[in-house]
């Protein structure tokens, strides 16, 4: 599954079946792990943030996420010093970044996200992006093994383009 197919997906409580909210935003940690969703709220002037802490989710799916109970949303301020990086929004977020080889060699620019769903919160390879004709002629590249990258602040940096590399 990629990130950007859960942002957007409606999130439903599971005891009362009621929607409780969207994915707006996934966050992840620098070690290639997914660790919240951060949730749509009303109000464009909002400084705190909504979100779930991955390991609470009851189930992740092609069509919604559901969580055991409301109960788990989180809401604050001090929710946003948690995050050390988010796929889509804000300045710390991986969408667009850069991924360089430790040549020099830009190989492109982060467009997705694959992680297992049913495998828990580890990301197993990201989606490369090398422009739109690029991408329309080539098709887009997917690089696996997140072992061998390494999120830097402007980029992440690839140790090893061997034979994982698609």
């Amino acid at each position: 599954m990629k990130l950007l197919e859960l942002i957007g997906l409606p999130i439903y409580d599971i005891t009362t079946g009621q929607r409780v909210s969207k994915v707006k935003d996934i966050w992840i940690s620098a070690q290639w792990k997914l660790t919240h969703l951060e949730l749509e709220e009303g109000g464009m002037f909002r400084r705190h943030a909504a979100v779930i802490h991955w390991e609470q989710l009851a189930a992740c799916g092609e069509d919604a996420v559901f969580i055991p109970s409301a109960s788990v949303i989180e809401r604050g301020e001090e929710i946003v010093e948690q995050q050390e990086w988010s796929f889509l929004y804000g300045s710390r977020r991986l969408k667009d970044i850069p991924l360089l080889t430790l040549e020099g060699t830009q190989i492109g620019w982060v467009a997705d996200v694959y992680f297992q769903a049913d495998m828990g919160n580890t990301i197993i390879g990201l989606e490369i992006t090398d422009g739109l004709i690029s991408d329309l002629l080539e098709g887009r590249q997917r690089i696996d093994g997140t072992s061998r990258m390494q999120i830097g602040e402007h980029a992440i940096l690839l140790h090893d383009l061997k034979p994982e590399h698609q």
